[in-house]
């Protein structure tokens, strides 16, 4: 039988989407503080209770829009996970797509840091889980070394991000991460003597 969404249903998702896509537009050129509910639904064009019928503050767009980048990015990564390349290049297709998810949504995660208060990314253990599954195969496979537990590499490629992020070298993002990846790579995979 074939799902096909009925006109109301479209019509709330044509809604939900103007409200996201205006408010959005409105924190990145007023400011998150200085733009209210109303300047939202005046732009948008709809009635506040209308807001209220799917977001029940600003802060709830912010969250809402984080978590379809995170949905996103998961099935990116985890196309990446399940392809036949090497575990060294999956490891380097997830960085690199990280990389361009954060370059391309700078705005956004601004906003999410100074806004919600984001420590860490809302996406809980899933990312953990695919990185854990590709050092895992890399280590039965012979491809990564086994004596380092897979708990120090997550933390050690973890902090490879951060460090890149908070980088102050005048090396472009993009290249300073390549250049940590490519020593990451080295140790997990140089050999015992």
């Amino acid at each position: 039988m074939e799902n096909v969404m009925s006109r109301r249903d479209r019509k709330k998702i044509q809604v939900l989407n103007t409200l996201v896509d205006f408010a959005m537009k409105l924190f990145i050129n007023k400011g998150f503080e200085e733009t209210t509910i109303a300047d939202i639904t005046k732009s948008a064009d709809l009635g506040t209770g209308t807001f209220y019928n799917y977001f029940h503050s600003k802060e709830d767009i912010l969250k809402y829009v984080l978590v379809q980048k995170f949905d996103h990015s998961k099935n990116s990564l985890e196309k990446i996970e399940k392809s036949t390349i090497t575990p060294q290049e999956k490891i380097r297709q997830i960085l690199i797509t990280l990389a361009k998810i954060y370059e391309d949504n700078l705005q956004l995660f601004g906003l999410c840091i100074n806004h919600l208060g984001l420590k860490q990314p809302p996406h809980g253990t899933q990312f953990k889980d695919i990185l854990v599954s590709i050092i895992d195969e890399g280590q039965k496979s012979g491809d990564f070394r086994k004596n380092i537990p897979i708990e120090m590499v997550i933390e050690t490629f973890m902090g490879l991000i951060k460090s890149a992020l908070s980088s102050h070298s005048k090396i472009s993002f993009m290249e300073n991460l390549n250049y940590k990846l490519d020593l990451f790579l080295g140790g997990l995979t140089e050999r015992n003597k």
